[in-house]
């Protein structure tokens, strides 16, 4: 007698329907939930370490370099006599243009810098700006525009504001709470060479003379001015020093200022750093900070540098 096609042996054969009880989707739902929760704090985790890591680099090297801290006016009483002066005198035109006659600007600023061996992403921000006057504080708005991890930060400090802390918010996800931290901890400094407070044209000039200053008077070195240099659609005259030998206290091997000679402003400072001992690598790029678009005295408010101002993204 043939068999029925409906034995029990073709039934084993035929694909089966595993249901799973409420429970037991909760469960596995949990169970996915805490691996994911697991390997998102595991993900953070080794970012943080990998941040703090490159802070402790920084503030190693910053820490091994003498901060500088000449008085600029000795600039009246140099005699010309050494390659450097020719610089130092435009530089401090130009602060004493900065101070005297610029209240505030507001530009875009493309940044690059090394910290260790490691360069960091290119970044590119909106920046508003007003310089210390006896009417008003130094005061630094700043819109993270790339890349597209940080895009959307914005960071406020305000001198004496605050009890002189930052207020900032992350991008994305991590926007949803403002951030009060000193302008030097950890979370204010991630993805920075230097706190906010070292920002912007005049502080940079003025760093600029102090370690002019204090490198003129340790040696010689070799400096190229060139005239009438396109950056950022400015004609510019470029300032080159080169400290050709590796030596105290030099803290780079070239640095190169672009100049707006018309409104005596920089647009653009970059350093380098010693190639290696065989003369085989091209020197490293240090720092890049370019200013473009800058208009100056556009008559900023002080709703630009309040996180309330409706225009700007801070949660409440």
């Amino acid at each position: 007698m043939n068999a029925s096609p409906d034995t029990d042996d073709t039934r084993a054969g035929q694909a089966r329907t595993v249901r799973f009880s409420l429970k037991q989707r909760l469960l596995w739902l949990g169970l996915g939930l805490l691996l994911a929760t697991g390997l998102l704090l595991a993900t953070g985790l080794w970012i943080a370490l990998q941040e703090k890591s490159r802070q402790d680099r920084l503030r190693e090297e910053r820490q091994a370099l003498e901060e500088p801290n000449e008085d600029i006016e000795q600039i009246n009483q140099m005699d010309n006599t050494h390659p450097l002066d020719p610089v130092l005198k435009i530089a401090h035109q130009s602060i004493s243009k900065i101070r005297n006659e610029v209240v505030d600007y507001t530009a875009i600023l493309s940044r690059r810098e090394r910290i260790g061996d490691e360069e960091m992403p290119p970044s590119r921000m909106e920046v508003k700006i007003r310089n210390p006057r006896e009417d008003q504080a130094f005061s630094i708005y700043v819109n993270f525009l790339e890349p597209e991890s940080t895009k959307g930060r914005e960071v406020i400090w305000v001198a004496g504001q605050n009890e002189n802390n930052i207020v900032a918010h992350e991008a994305g996800i991590l926007g949803f709470l403002r951030v009060v931290q000193p302008p030097d901890s950890f979370v204010a400094m991630i993805g920075s060479r230097y706190p906010i407070t070292e920002s912007g044209i005049l502080r940079l000039m003025e760093k600029l003379v102090q370690y002019g200053l204090r490198d003129r008077q340790h040696g010689d070195c070799e400096v190229e001015i060139t005239y009438d240099v396109e950056l950022a659609g400015v004609n510019c005259t470029r300032l080159r020093i080169v400290h050709p030998e590796k030596q105290e206290p030099f803290t780079f091997h070239i640095a190169e200022v672009h100049m707006d000679m018309q409104r005596m402003i920089p647009i653009r400072l970059a350093t380098w750093g010693w190639p290696d001992e065989e003369g085989t690598s091209e020197p490293p790029l240090i720092e890049q900070y370019t200013y473009e678009n800058i208009q100056l005295n556009t008559g900023l408010k002080d709703i630009e540098f309040d996180p309330d101002n409706p225009d700007y993204n801070y949660p409440d």
